[in-house]
């Protein structure tokens, strides 16, 4: 799998701003919400205004910080002569041909179209495009509002909600205290297909209760039988029940945040696990050890097209190679 990540989206732009920097733009507009951090980054490292789409619409009257003004002095977006709308990747091209439709007639400005990232099928979608990352690819700024989770495998303590200090992990009334009143940390607004966490079997009323508490939905919740915290902790391998389970279901990916397990987890496996903590897309060893580069890749894509809600983009971007 692609994945890209904020530390990722800075580089790429910056090593991809000789493509945009002489072309003098007086603009850069945003398209919501992906697009925004990538347009104000541009927008930074050309000293341009900038703004996001529904405000350049309305004409709204542009802001500027107090250290240094923009290049070209604009009190509203309209009087800007040549724009540049930034969108953080394209696949499809609808986003784009939607943002392009809502240009107020009575603006006279030059307008360019670019994307981040984009698919080689579709490249010709934008007038600029900084680097091509290929389908199936999942972004850091999304990734627990894309359709994947919906067959994903996600960790509860360090992904749904903060880890328990040794203080809160007493396995008694400490414990229970903080399953009622863990902080959340990321809440996906997709239903997860299986919830599945170290957290003992005894502790399901509490986990199921903070789960319905902050609007977490899931098709099954998988724990840990044992007794005792003291039995978990005897265990050898503590990442076994994760990846023992991952690796009979059909789930394509796992969401993990302490980084040891997910690389057991992913080697184990043999698929892909996402550390929340690092940041880190983590490909198992299996993979790593394909020599033949284009097969890998086809190998990723064929699994990932099997995803529900992504069958519909994989086949469009099918028929667009075809065209």
């Amino acid at each position: 799998m692609n994945y890209k990540s904020f530390c990722d989206l800075s580089d790429d732009i910056k090593n991809n701003i000789h493509k945009i920097n002489q072309q003098d733009f007086d603009l850069i507009v945003g398209i919501p919400r992906s697009g925004m951090v990538p347009a104000y980054m541009v927008a930074l490292l050309l000293n341009a205004n900038s703004i996001d789409l529904p405000a350049f619409i309305r004409n709204d009257k542009l802001g500027k910080g107090i250290t240094r003004d923009a290049k070209k002095a604009l009190n509203f977006p309209h009087e800007a002569s040549n724009i540049l709308i930034v969108d953080d990747s394209i696949l499809t091209g609808g986003s784009m041909i939607d943002a392009l439709a809502k240009i107020p007639s009575s603006f006279q400005g030059k307008v360019t179209t670019a994307a981040i990232y984009t698919t080689a099928l579709v490249s010709d979608k934008v007038d600029i495009f900084f680097e091509h990352v290929d389908f199936p690819r999942v972004f850091e700024w999304n990734l627990f509002h894309h359709p994947i989770v919906t067959e994903a495998c996600v960790d509860i303590d360090g992904v749904l909600c903060q880890d328990p200090t040794e203080e809160q992990n007493d396995d008694g009334e400490k414990y229970i205290q903080f399953l009622a009143d863990a902080t959340p940390r990321f809440i996906p607004t997709m239903k997860v297909d299986v919830l599945i966490t170290n957290r003992l079997e005894k502790f399901r009323p509490h986990t199921e209760q903070w789960l319905a508490k902050h609007g977490v939905n899931y098709n099954k919740l998988e724990m840990l039988d044992l007794p005792s915290k003291a039995a978990r902790r005897a265990q050898v391998d503590y990442f076994s029940h994760k990846a023992d389970y991952f690796k009979r279901s059909p789930n394509v990916l796992f969401i993990e945040s302490d980084y040891q397990q997910a690389i057991e987890i992913a080697n184990r496996s043999n698929k892909f696990v996402y550390c929340v903590d690092t940041n880190q897309m983590i490909a198992p060893n299996g993979l790593k050890r394909f020599k033949n580069k284009k097969y890998l890749a086809e190998t990723i894509r064929m699994q990932f097209s099997k995803i529900k809600p992504l069958r519909a983009i994989y086949k469009k971007v099918k028929n667009l190679a075809r065209a």
